[in-house]
């Protein structure tokens, strides 16, 4: 009996062994299985179409977006802000710059600053727009608004040649008398056409303006002329001691030199013609001249168009020298951009 309950103790003790063992597989197995499972969601959670490695990446592309979303909307915030500075503004979205009025150019123009300058003539500007640069000259109760170009506008003969020659002295004669008007007559050409004008004139000619803007009494003319002395021989062909050359030496000139001095506009490097007329005499010859600045800034009177000499022959000359225009502008013109302080800020203009 004892036997063979020992034999039976050790059966089941080796059944519930190999019991132990086949369960111990059936959970590996079992593990495994959960471990390529889990695997599996892994991957697809790592790398799958909504995966981790995705979605990273799809942040990282929302980011960089939303980046260049934020420098735009700054850099365009930045350009409006600007605009706004300069004196333009969008007109709430539709696409449109609207100019933002800044003032009156009459109530924030300084004498010196630059102003954009619309002459209303095609082809000239330097883009031949008719648009030119031109500095504030005078801006008070005398002179009213003045501005005058920058640079020479074009150029203006005045003259001709010949020695002994009556019929070109007589040429030159009636240029030296109406220097003056011509000059001025050139400069008007830049206000008739201009929506911003009011009247033209050349620089050196009286600038004093009247109630209406317009210039006062700038082509002062006078009718006496001038004589050779008694003791000169006369020219050939001629029977008096008249030149027919007025007798005139102005100072209309002296108001716009300290004013153009004054805001560093005399000099440019250029030569251009004064409106202001001058007799020389000395004991071999008399010269009629039409003042002119040098490119030195000189104030030169050796643009002579009729010599008398005390010999008895004459001279004419043929001269050339700019035109820079003064303008009077109207009193309501304003201000839609720039701050005037330099050729690349200059004022632009509005009705």
């Amino acid at each position: 009996m004892n036997k063979k309950s020992k034999k039976q103790k050790r059966t089941k003790k080796i059944n519930l062994t190999n019991n132990n063992k086949g369960i111990t597989l059936i959970a590996l197995v079992i593990t495994i299985i959960v471990l390529l499972i889990l695997a599996g969601v892994t991957i697809n959670l790592t790398l799958g179409e909504n995966g981790i490695f995705r979605t990273a990446e799809m942040a990282g592309k929302n980011y960089t977006q939303a980046q260049e979303q934020e420098l735009a909307g700054l850099a365009e915030f930045e350009n409006t802000l600007n605009n706004i500075i300069a004196g333009t503004g969008n007109n709430g979205g539709s696409g449109t710059d609207t100019p933002v009025v800044k003032g009156l150019l009459k109530d924030i123009a300084d004498p010196g600053d630059y102003v954009k300058y619309d002459t209303g003539i095609d082809g000239i500007g330097e883009n031949g727009n008719g648009i030119v640069l031109f500095r504030v000259l005078y801006n008070d109760e005398t002179n009213g608004l003045q501005i005058i170009s920058d640079k020479n506008v074009e150029k203006v003969t005045l003259g001709t040649d010949g020695t002994n020659d009556l019929v070109a002295f007589q040429a030159s004669m009636n240029d030296y008398n109406n220097a003056i008007a011509t000059l001025n007559q050139k400069a008007e050409r830049y206000a008739t056409n201009s929506p911003y004008a009011i009247d033209g004139r050349c620089v050196g000619s009286v600038p004093t303006v009247g109630v209406d803007g317009k210039f006062n009494a700038k082509n002062t003319e006078v009718s006496q002329t001038y004589s050779i002395p008694d003791e000169w021989t006369l020219p050939s062909g001629w029977s008096s001691r008249d030149t027919g050359c007025q007798k005139w030496i102005d100072t209309n000139y002296e108001t716009d030199q300290t004013a153009m001095q004054s805001a560093g506009l005399w000099t440019t490097g250029e030569e251009y013609w004064i409106a202001s007329r001058i007799v020389n005499l000395d004991s071999s010859y008399c010269t009629f001249r039409v003042r002119y600045l040098n490119i030195s800034g000189d104030l030169d009177y050796y643009s002579g168009m009729c010599y008398v000499k005390s010999a008895g022959y004459t001279d004419s000359h043929s001269v050339e020298f700019g035109l820079r225009p003064c303008i009077s502008l109207k009193s309501d013109i304003k201000v839609i951009g720039g701050d005037g302080k330099s050729a690349g800020t200059a004022y632009e203009l509005g009705i």
